[in-house]
């Protein structure tokens, strides 16, 4: 079975219940589509640990992001919620993004 995990803005979460991106995981819609007929399953569910921070220096992600390899999650999606309101994706979430992939896992910019 394939594992994957969603990664969404941290200040999202003064409005987000995750449904949106849960809904199109389940009804394999949107960036969900490529899973149809596929067993997977959301293992993790997180969030950045804030905007200026610098992941790489940041403890508490080097944690999760080491978790994530642990729990044998294969594919991480990003959450609409990472790209700023001109469509840009947020510096931090970029550095999060190399840092997954660095450790084998492969990113999809999209959810919902």
């Amino acid at each position: 079975m394939k594992k994957i995990a969603m990664l969404n803005c941290l200040k999202s979460n003064e409005v987000c219940t995750g449904a949106a991106c849960m809904k199109a995981f389940y009804e394999r819609k949107k960036f969900f589509a490529r899973y149809e007929g596929e067993e997977v399953e959301v293992s993790a569910f997180f969030r950045c640990n804030g905007c200026g921070k610098n992941p790489e220096e940041d403890a508490g992600m080097t944690e999760k992001l080491d978790r994530l390899v642990q729990e044998g999650i294969t594919v991480v999606h990003t959450g609409v919620c990472t790209k700023k309101k001109d469509g840009t994706e947020c510096g931090t979430i970029t550095k999060l993004v190399e840092m997954i992939r660095q450790r084998g896992i492969s990113v999809v910019r999209g959810t919902h």
